[in-house]
């Protein structure tokens, strides 16, 4: 599917990947249904992506507490999905907390896993009907090398990940006789503001690569125009996320090598 073809609701547009996501994709000729919880960024956005675009393309951002499922649904009924309708679903919004599993509270993990795994399952479901009645659609979920492999540090966030990880492929398989195609990139470290200095310090330690946000949104963007099932980014990250899936004792041990320091960055 071409950019200039789509109609696309991406959540999470209000910083990080997502917000220059949504630039790529409307520099592309994508017409966009934004949220994210600051309406102030949000309104920003809209402004500076409606005076670069043309008097055809549509965009709209919507601050949404994505929670709340009564918000979600005022926000989806908002869609003139007869002049505009969704072809396109971008599962971008997340949160994580980098902390060793016994420091973290329930709300931590509560938060991580609805938002992360839960609240898109639920989007994907409630705009499924209409996707369904497009000659073309797509349904692409932000996911995270750590949904391929787990990591100190991150085990809620990993289990989140995982989740949506599998949740993609089943859901891929499950509508492999409808015009819908779902996939799942696994990005690896981006430097956005959802890694600390602690993590971007134990990164540079451990010398682990971050990808320019930049870079990342113009991988989801050319995954989201294709069909493809599922993209792990960067080396030797992809590489890791095979071995893993076959030999998880080898990916073990290095890991476990590089404890003590996860360990001090994590304190």
């Amino acid at each position: 599917m071409r950019p200039e073809q789509m109609t696309v609701v991406l959540t999470g547009a209000c910083g990080g990947i997502g917000q220059v996501l949504a630039r790529q994709l409307a520099a592309s000729g994508a017409n966009l249904y934004l949220c994210g919880t600051n309406a102030a960024a949000l309104a920003g956005l809209q402004q500076e992506l409606r005076a670069q675009v043309g008097a055809d393309q549509f965009i709209e951002a919507q601050a949404v507490d994505l929670t709340d499922d009564q918000e979600v649904d005022r926000w989806l009924q908002s869609f003139d999905q007869a002049r505009r309708p969704v072809n396109v679903l971008v599962n971008n919004a997340g949160i994580c907390k980098f902390e060793m599993f016994e420091n973290l509270s329930d709300r931590d993990i509560e938060l991580m896993m609805n938002l992360n795994s839960v609240v898109p399952m639920k989007l994907t479901r409630k705009l499924l009907p209409g996707l369904k009645q497009q000659p073309e659609a797509r349904v692409v979920n932000i996911a995270s090398t750590f949904g391929a492999i787990g990591f100190p540090g991150y085990a809620v966030y990993s289990a989140s990940k995982y989740a949506i990880r599998g949740f993609s492929q089943a859901l891929r398989r499950e509508l492999s006789d409808t015009g819908i195609r779902v996939g799942c990139i696994l990005p690896r470290a981006t430097r956005t503001a959802i890694n600390t200095d602690r993590v971007v310090e134990m990164n540079r330690k451990l010398k682990v690569a971050m990808d320019p946000p930049e870079k990342v949104a113009a991988a989801v963007v050319r995954f989201v125009a294709s069909s493809r099932g599922e993209l792990a980014l960067g080396w030797p990250e992809k590489l890791l996320v095979r071995l893993n899936s076959v030999f998880p004792a080898l990916v073990g041990n290095a890991i476990s090598k590089k404890l003590p320091v996860i360990k001090q960055y994590a304190a």
